[in-house]
């Protein structure tokens, strides 16, 4: 298909059912109506009513930018909270390999900044964290699938599976969960001493 030419491409002012086009914003996560600003061959170029972030509907149906996978985590470090942000959004643009590549780094990153030394071996991370409570017994075989999945998508040409790699960030958001986010909410609500 060649383009040809604005004359081609329609804007919408708001006054029509075509002016409007319901979906879940990738920017601010929101099921919003969002105004359709122009079509082009059923290409709609969309912005945000509450954001104001843009967003095209392709000719397959799929918006973009896409919804990141998987939940929001409060309390991590910075390096830790970028990486994961980076798996969740592989993961909604159906970048497999790279999310379980990434899900296995951050066992590194949470590792190293809970005190592990930086270029050690990848089970060296595992078992700093175990030693350290981070990983109890009955999260060793979840944790290891983590490590397991990251393995095959950096050493094997098969592609990861969608649920595969979706259980890999789900496993990741719980260790997550658990290390950071726990400790952040305890401090948020713990009750505060009283003054004497």
């Amino acid at each position: 298909m060649v383009f040809e030419g604005h004359r081609r491409v329609s804007h919408k002012d708001g006054s029509d059912e075509e002016s409007w086009f319901p979906f879940k914003c990738g920017h601010c996560k929101r099921e919003v109506s969002g105004a359709v600003v122009s079509l082009y061959r059923g290409i709609l170029w969309l912005a945000c009513p509450i954001c104001g972030g843009g967003s095209v509907r392709d000719s397959n149906g799929i918006v973009h930018p896409g919804v990141p996978f998987g939940p929001d985590i409060e309390g991590m470090p910075t390096n830790t909270l970028e990486a994961y942000d980076e798996a969740r959004r592989c993961m909604s643009v159906n970048a497999y390999t790279s999310c379980e590549l990434t899900c296995r780094k951050i066992l590194m990153h949470v590792a190293v900044e809970k005190g592990a030394k930086e270029e050690e071996s990848f089970s060296s991370y595992l078992s700093y964290l175990e030693r350290l409570g981070f990983v109890t017994p009955p999260m060793k075989g979840w944790v290891d699938l983590i490590r397991q999945h990251g393995n095959k998508a950096a050493h094997l040409l098969e592609k990861p599976s969608r649920e595969r790699s979706e259980s890999t960030l789900m496993f990741t958001a719980e260790l997550l969960r658990l290390v950071y986010e726990m400790e952040h909410l305890s401090k948020r609500y713990a009750e505060k001493p009283a003054k004497l």
